[in-house]
């Protein structure tokens, strides 16, 4: 009698399964912050730089944009860094098309984010006598980023799934991992089961923290129109 469900694959699968769990935490945890920075830079050359970093930043954006995933992660892994005489790594490959990839898409929110802005905001910075590089900082960028959480978040959760592609430059990423798994028990349906839970936990409570702190924030900004 065959078995409905090979709970023994999962089990003896654990451990490989859960190392791919930790590189796709890895490449997300190493991608993620160097992406938002560099995105923030772009975002605010595209919204209010020079004419040649506006035109330089609009280009690289939407050029990125323009070219699928996959292809940036072979590009880099077998084209750019033997091209620069650079041994190519699989974790180096990865992070590095990660950022250049993520970035543009950052940079797009924190634009959108930077356009929200009113007039009357700007003059209140200006009124407190503020650099311009002071109320970029202080004011424009923070105020960006809390209008756009859930694009940003969301972005982030494209971030953990994208990391699946990492696997086409030798990557054993939780999706690799689960492939090599089934791929030598021929039971997919068990492990794609575990998987995809796996990725809904992380992805949901990233998205449940995300409304946990609009929330807040929500609250904070009644409370003080209300002093107000």
């Amino acid at each position: 009698m065959t078995m409905l469900f090979a709970w023994q694959d999962i089990v003896q699968g654990a451990p490989l399964l859960f190392s791919g769990l930790l590189m796709t935490v890895l490449l997300a945890v190493m991608v993620l912050p160097v992406a938002v920075v560099l995105g923030t830079l772009l975002g605010v050359l595209r919204h209010r730089g020079g004419f040649l970093f506006q035109k330089g930043a609009v280009v690289y954006v939407e050029f990125v944009r323009s070219v699928p995933l996959i292809l940036f992660l072979v590009f880099i892994h077998y084209g750019l860094l033997p091209l620069l005489g650079i041994r190519p790594h699989f974790l180096l490959s990865s992070v590095l098309a990660f950022v250049l990839f993520e970035s543009a898409y950052f940079a797009e929110i924190v634009r959108g984010g930077l356009r929200s802005l009113h007039a009357e905001e700007h003059e209140a910075a200006i009124s407190l006598g503020l650099s311009r590089m002071q109320k970029l900082v202080l004011v424009d960028l923070p105020l960006a980023f809390q209008r756009t959480i859930p694009a940003l978040v969301n972005q982030a959760i494209s971030l953990i799934k994208d990391t699946s592609l990492a696997s086409i430059v030798g990557v054993i990423e939780l999706t690799r991992a689960g492939e090599i798994i089934y791929e030598q028990t021929y039971h997919d349906f068990e492990i794609l089961v575990v998987q995809g839970l796996i990725y809904f936990v992380i992805c949901f409570s990233l998205s449940r923290l995300s409304q946990r702190y609009e929330s807040r924030l929500d609250t904070q900004e009644s409370l003080s129109l209300q002093s107000a």
